[in-house]
């Protein structure tokens, strides 16, 4: 990250009004930290032109019809007929993969985000709201939250017999390192010598 003195905030103030990058981008673009161009922004009274921001789009995306905000379901992935069983497993792995998505929109507009929640409870008389909503899209939440879909895709592999578990291949590498002439193979039993010829 540049020194504070060595950032250009006169371009960075250009690329924040623009509207086409995110804070991260510029962050990026920059060398400066998402939180001074926060900052600065809020202090300049730094406004984003017409051209509408991610966050911004996905604010006003709550008055569109459903149909303009999901995106279009296979209908090869759907069952043909109400009561007929659909595949647990490949519904599992498409739930998982929209969580990934939304994972990956809240972590890369993180400082948007941040940004709304501070607007929005900017009026509230305590802080408990703003901590509950930063707390939600902390890194911690969203560490946690991959584990558990990650987890949860490790569960939908085992079940689908794809690989194994863990423990099944624990016991495969230990049934391998047994057999005859490995590492591991149990001694072969002890040779009686008897000589009757006296």
């Amino acid at each position: 990250m540049a020194k504070r003195a060595d950032i250009d905030w006169t371009a960075v103030e250009a690329a924040f009004r623009a509207g086409k990058l995110s804070n991260r981008q510029i962050a990026e673009r920059f060398g400066a930290s998402e939180a001074n161009i926060r900052k600065r922004a809020k202090a300049g009274n730094w406004v984003r032109s017409s051209q509408k921001s991610a966050h911004q789009s996905a604010h006003q995306g709550a008055h569109l019809p459903v149909g303009e905000i999901l995106p279009p379901i296979n209908p090869s992935a759907r069952p043909a007929r109400m009561g007929e069983p659909r595949d647990h497993v490949d519904h599992m792995r498409e739930i998982a993969s929209r969580m990934l998505d939304e994972l990956g929109s809240i972590t890369s507009y993180v400082g948007e985000l941040e940004q709304l929640i501070e607007t929005e409870t900017a009026d509230d008389k305590d802080g408990r709201r703003r901590a509950a909503m930063l707390k939600a899209i902390s890194l911690p939440a969203r560490s946690m939250t991959l584990k558990t879909i990650g987890q949860a895709l490790a569960v939908a592999k085992e079940v689908a017999g794809i690989g194994g578990g863990k423990k099944e291949e624990a016991k495969a590498k230990a049934q391998e390192a047994a057999k005859p002439g490995n590492k591991y193979a149990p001694p072969p039993p002890p040779k009686l010598v008897v000589d009757n010829g006296k």
